[in-house]
């Protein structure tokens, strides 16, 4: 009897929760029960960073974030921060996403006044940890 309760109780609490999402990063609009909040970080000191090149040798680096996981229908909302043990306060861009699909975005981060290549960042652990919102149905 209390797990047919709490059961219910658990349903009427998803079902009252106060959450709007106007819409997404297409423009979708969906139903509020279709709402959901999905977060992650790359691992400190192993996080995939890619150097990148632009004219110039390397001003940069970007790191592509799997979201596969969370099940979006569509592409959620997406923010952002770049996280370390050192220099990350010089970087910039790391709140800045790109390519943002129901699975996936890339952050790029401009890193000439932070950093020299991609194994200091991981040797300064550097991560990015993201929280996503997004249509689920």
């Amino acid at each position: 009897m209390l797990r047919v309760v709490s059961a219910v109780l658990l349903g009427i609490a998803l079902v009252s929760t106060d959450v709007v999402l106007v819409n997404d990063n297409d423009g979708t609009e969906g139903r509020s029960i279709c709402v959901r909040t999905c977060s992650g970080t790359t691992v400190m000191g192993d996080t995939s960073w890619v150097d990148y090149f632009y004219k110039d040798p390397s001003i940069g680096m970007y790191t592509n974030i799997n979201m596969t996981e969370c099940e979006f229908v569509a592409p959620p909302n997406v923010v952002t921060t770049l996280n370390g043990k050192g220099h990350h306060w010089m970087a910039k861009g790391g709140s800045a996403t790109y390519s943002i699909t129901p699975t996936s975005f890339r952050v790029y981060v401009y890193t000439k006044d932070a950093t020299r290549n991609t194994q200091q960042a991981k040797d300064l652990k550097w991560s990015i940890t993201w929280m996503a919102i997004g249509y689920a149905c």
